[in-house]
Formats: structure tokens, C-alpha cells, sequence
């Protein structure tokens, strides 16, 4: 049970941090390098950062195409999850789907 517990938390933590960071990355550079030096950050933190700050500053001056591989990005997540929970939901038909599909990807790709 406290496994269980401990794995919850962990969740929420990661939650937390993504909240935050995706509230950073809608700040201007200077609040965002404040708030950095504020927590103590891992070195991958420090490498999102990097990226982040030598980005554009906000949504107006991102480009086209960056909008919409942000955009594309948040829906390939959210599919991601929908795949996850409905695995989780009847893993026997997650499974006979896989192998099925590796059959038909192993038949498009084979060699004859």
C-alpha cells in the first residue's frame, strides 16, 4: 500500500513541476531566469532552461510553425494517454492489437 502511496506522490510532484514549468515558459526571460535561481535545479532542469531562454520571448514572436508543433505535440500526448489508459482498462485486447500490428508492419516491410 505504501508503495502505491509513494508512486502518488511522486505523480503529483511531476505534476507540480510540469505546471510550473509550463507557467515559466509563458513569462518573460528575466522573470524566468529569477524563478530559475530561486529553486535548486538538476542538470537536466538547467538544459530546459538553456533551450528555453535562447528561444523567443513569448507567443507572439514564435513562429508559425513552432506554434504548431507545440500544438501537435499536445495532441500526440494526449493520445498517448488515451492509448495508456485504455491498455490499462483491457490489457488482453492492448496486447493481441500490438502483436496484430506487428504482423501487419513485419508484412508491409518484408523482403520478397
Amino acid at each position: 500500500m505504501s508503495d502505491s502511496g509513494n508512486q502518488i506522490d511522486e505523480l503529483k510532484t511531476l505534476q507540480r513541476e510540469a505546471a510550473e514549468l509550463k507557467a515559466e515558459r509563458g513569462k518573460p526571460r528575466s522573470a524566468r531566469r529569477s524563478a530559475a535561481g530561486r529553486k535548486s535545479e538538476t542538470a537536466e532542469d538547467r538544459g530546459v532552461e538553456a533551450t528555453a531562454a535562447e528561444g523567443p520571448t513569448g507567443e507572439e514572436r514564435a513562429p508559425e510553425w513552432e506554434k504548431a508543433v507545440r500544438d501537435l505535440t499536445t495532441d500526440l500526448e494526449r493520445t498517448v494517454n488515451e492509448i495508456e489508459e485504455a491498455a490499462r482498462e483491457r490489457p488482453a485486447l492492448a496486447l493481441l492489437a500490438a502483436f496484430t500490428i506487428g504482423i501487419v508492419v513485419g508484412h508491409l516491410l518484408a523482403r520478397r
